[in-house]
């Protein structure tokens, strides 16, 4: 219950609100007998109406209230008044430790004062028995004299376990006092992030839990970012139970002995971990001996300076001893030896990480890694027995896989244009057009190509690697609520082929891998919670599940697992649809790229940003998720972004009252959203009745929603002419690829061609004045910038840039055309006021920045500008990157399978 200012509790007279949370409301007051101010805690009413949870909360109280330590906020008592439950605490002035963490990285000087205090706290709860099970920033305060207190000391008892941490629900929180940690999932997420393995895992938790939140407590003053961190409680419980802190990020300036104190406070294995807080204290007292530039702390006692070197010693012992049997046992004198390497070509000929499909390939024989680089636009193959990489194609590629014979390299060219490509180079072959963009493919033994698109009405489907009608294998079961049928993957002699089943909710938790029997039709789930599944020669399958890539024994001929799984790469890039950055050849050699936080487009933390004409950026403070195609609204009130997250929603955010809310719900992929020129409406792309059309709704989010179109190709929604009347967009056709198309938004919604052709046509947008057609096309050879009259676009024809150029766009003044280069650069033209066109030549706005656009051949608008002409809304790379950051590597592991063999014997 919330209590106003000037009520009272007992002899406390209530003074303000400082908070509120799952544990009840805390306030500042007033003890008029004693006249001190004081923390009230009034408790929620599920604990004070339930005898049981009363009594052992009381119990604890009066346990706390006799532990009376310098840097534990003291507990003075239990007040009952008029029906209200409330704890009596010290109130403890100052920010918490999140606060000063949240201002950036606490120098090592400062920060080693501050953790040994927190130690020190620590170690005398747990001399009386005493665990504190919520140990974070948030309940650690730091008072301006450089004194810590710790707060909610061993309330954390009374929390609902780790188990029920699923939904945004404060409630399921442990102990809420800082204002810092007041709402909805930031509760959740700031707890979860500093809980142990054991506690996500919902087990019984000891004081080695303690321990695990000061190890990532510590980590987190000295390099300003948390050891688990994700963009929601599943990514960070997953981050938890699987995943590696970066170790790189603690700086050179950190002592050896505080490293390893580090490291063996995170064992997720919590025999491994430190058993008491006595060898932090040790090596928290001792950090200078190890060099490095930290401050020498107070001396302790005697029996301490004794004790705690003989803990520490036994943790650094384990550590060596476990490095010298590695380095001095026998090497096995029959198997071939493992060894890693790795590919990071620099500049245009960089890895691109696309987010939407796997951006490797491998040929059969392990000599040479296809990849996409040049910001999405050139297809390389770097043989690993050369220095440098080979440009072989050009254009667009995406969704890379290889001929069984190693000579061709698979792909599709834009949207859903399937080509292969000599791994030498030469001319491109187009094979097919798909119904969709591609999620996968793989290339049978018998010349097939097994493929599989996003509409979620076709599975899989096979097309001769000679070209020809594309049919269709599998349907997902949308009544069985099944999504898609996702990277096909055949096993040898191309009798079965393994896919992914993704689900219409529960995101990739609820993904099963699973194999059809070709000759059959038949297929089973073998692998629950896991996706894109490839077999290694050596007996195993191995595939994507939580940012880690897992092995399982796998029986070939029974096309059965035979064993449970262990993780064997802990840190692998994985896409936001469950795609695995990770290919395997025939002779057991793999690649892949880390992953940096595992997920790729739906684990990026992108944000949106004003960028003005000299190139100053103004942040947006829409929280960062994985943005796509945001849409400035007409009025200039409203954004528009597409979050390409496990939801594929709309959401928006507004610009006057700061919020960000979801527009679309459907489990189903709603993107490429487009405004109608009055902002009242959005039209935006949904696959949520099979094939991918267009949907219109009240931006608002009131009323119906209204289909517009109904055809099986692929489709995206561009821009709305001047008059309402008409959507522009991009469709993609058998016969003559994508096309620039528009459908009328009253009556029959009659849809017709505006610019088709046998080249690729896409992103057209119409001028302000209803008078040009802008669009980006590519029967020049590069994609360039054109203009046609409009409507009658057949009777005038311009190119407007020279050197490259996608995604125009208009300013609203309809006296500048705006485009991207095809490096990234903001160019524009100048366009007269005439009745005949006339620009002026393409000069440069803005350098190319660290902005997303797509990761190249894409279609749909990557960034918007603002009603006077003078910013431009762009998408910024996630936090922490940079012009100078090292492009993404590609690490190779020869010879892997005998590494699989030694780490899970196949049965």
């Amino acid at each position: 219950m919330a209590l106003n200012p000037g009520t009272r509790v007992g002899p406390y007279e209530i003074l303000s609100a400082l908070g509120a949370g799952g544990m009840g409301e805390v306030y500042r007051a007033t003890d008029t007998t004693l006249g001190r101010q004081v923390a009230i805690k009034v408790l929620p009413e599920t604990f004070a109406h339930d005898p049981g949870r009363l009594a052992r909360f009381e119990r604890e109280a009066k346990t706390l209230a006799a532990l009376n330590h310098p840097h534990i906020a003291q507990i003075y008592g239990l007040e009952k008044s008029s029906g209200i439950q409330a704890l009596v605490m010290e109130l403890v002035e100052g920010p918490t430790l999140s606060d000063r963490i949240a201002q950036g990285v606490v120098p090592i000087d400062e920060a080693l004062p501050i953790a040994k205090q927190i130690a020190e706290a620590l170690e005398a709860a747990h001399e009386q028995g005493i665990i504190h099970r919520d140990l974070k920033p948030a309940n650690i305060k730091v008072r301006e004299d450089g004194t810590v207190k710790l707060l909610d000391f061993g309330l954390a008892k009374l929390a609902q376990p780790a188990s029920t941490l699923q939904t945004p629900d404060v409630t399921a929180s442990t102990t809420i006092t800082s204002p810092a940690m007041m709402t909805g999932v930031g509760v959740i997420l700031g707890t979860a992030a500093y809980m142990s393995p054991e506690q996500a895992k919902g087990r019984p938790a000891d004081k080695r839990s303690d321990i695990w939140a000061f190890g990532c407590v510590l980590f987190e003053m000295l390099t300003g970012t948390r050891p688990f961190d994700g963009e929601d409680v599943t990514d960070v419980m997953v981050a938890v139970l699987n995943k590696e802190p970066d170790w790189n990020a603690l700086p050179a300036g950190v002592p050896g002995l505080i490293r390893l104190l580090i490291r063996r406070c995170l064992e997720k294995d919590r025999r491994k971990r430190v058993a008491d807080i006595a060898a932090a204290l040790f090596a928290l007292d001792e950090p200078a001996s190890l060099g490095g530039s930290a401050t020498v702390l107070p001396g302790r006692p005697l029996w301490r300076r004794v004790v705690t070197p003989v803990a520490a010693a036994f943790v650094t012992s384990t550590v060596v001893g476990a490095g010298v049997w590695v380095t001095t046992r026998p090497p096995d004198s029959v198997a071939p030896r493992v060894s890693r390497l790795t590919i990071a070509s620099p500049g245009t000929a960089a890895l691109t990480i696309s987010g939407n499909e796997p951006d490797l390939a491998i040929t059969p024989d392990g000599s040479r890694v296809g990849y996409v680089g040049n910001r999405g636009t050139q297809l390389f193959v770097r043989a690993l027995d050369a220095l440098e990489p080979v440009a072989v194609f050009t254009g667009a590629p995406r969704g890379l896989f290889v001929s069984p014979d190693g000579q061709w390299i698979g792909f599709t060219d834009g949207t859903a244009v399937l080509k292969k490509v000599a791994v030498s180079g030469g001319p491109s072959v187009t094979l097919a057009t798909l119904d969709g963009s591609p999620r996968g493919a793989t290339w049978g033994p018998d010349d097939t190509i097994i493929v599989a698109t996003n509409i979620g009405a076709t599975g899989l489907q096979r097309v001769a690697a000679t070209g020809g009608l594309v049919t269709v294998l599998t349907r997902p079961d949308r009544a069985q609520g099944e999504l898609d049928h996702l990277w096909p993957e055949l096993l040898p002699g191309g009798r079965a082929v393994l896919f992914t089943i993704t689900a219409l909710t529960g995101g990739l938790d609820a993904a099963h891998v699973a194999v059809l029997d070709l000759q059959t039709g038949i297929w089973k789930i073998l692998v629950r919670g896991g996706s894109h599944a490839h077999y290694v020669s050596s007996g195993h399958l191995v595939y994507a599940a939580a940012g880690t890539l897992r092995a399982v024994a796998f029986d070939l001929a029974r096309l059965e697992t035979r064993s449970t799984s262990v993780a064997v790469v802990p840190d692998v890039l994985t896409t936001g649809n469950g795609g695995l950055d990770a290919v395997v050849a025939d002779d057991g050699t793999l690649a892949y790229v880390s992953g940096g936080g595992g997920v790729a487009g739906a684990g990026a933390r992108r944000t949106l940003v004003w960028v003005d004409r000299q190139g100053h950026e103004t942040p947006i403070p829409a929280p960062p998720r994985a943005y796509l195609f945001p849409r400035l609204s007409p009025d200039g009130t409203r954004i528009a972004v597409f979050a390409n997250d496990q939801k594929f929603d709309i959401w928006m955010w507004d610009l006057g009252r700061t919020t960000l809310t979801p527009v679309t719900f459907d489990p189903a992929i709603d993107t490429y959203p487009v405004w109608t020129p009055d902002s009242r409406r959005l039209i935006f792309a949904s696959d949520r009745a099979g094939a991918r059309n267009f949907f219109w709704q009240a931006a608002d989010g009131t009323g119906a929603v209204e289909r517009l179109t109904d055809s099986p190709n692929q489709k995206v929604a561009a821009a709305v002419s001047p008059d309402g009347a008409r959507l522009i967009f991009t469709e993609t056709a058998p016969k003559t690829g994508e096309d620039v198309m528009q459908v009328e938004l009253e009556g029959t919604h009659r849809v017709m061609p505006l610019v088709q052709s046998s080249f690729t046509e896409r992103n057209g947008v119409v001028s302000p004045n209803g008078r040009w057609l802008a669009y980006e096309a590519n029967d020049s050879g590069p994609f360039e910038i054109h203009v046609r009259p409009f409507p009658a676009v057949n009777s005038g024809h311009w190119q407007v840039s020279t050197g490259g150029g996608n995604r125009p766009l208009w300013a609203r003044s309809g006296q500048e055309l705006l485009f991207l280069s095809s490096t990234g650069e903001l160019m524009r033209v100048g366009v007269e006021r005439s009745a005949t066109w006339a620009a002026t030549t393409p000069t440069k706005v803005l350098g190319p920045g660290h902005y997303y656009d797509g990761a190249g051949g894409y279609v749909g608008l990557a960034y918007d500008v603002s009603p006077d002409g003078q910013r431009f809304l762009r998408i910024k790379e996630g936090p922490g990157t940079d012009q100078t950051a090292a492009p993404p590597q590609v690490i190779v592991v020869q010879h892997w399978g005998e590494e699989l063999k030694r780490l899970l014997p196949p049965k």
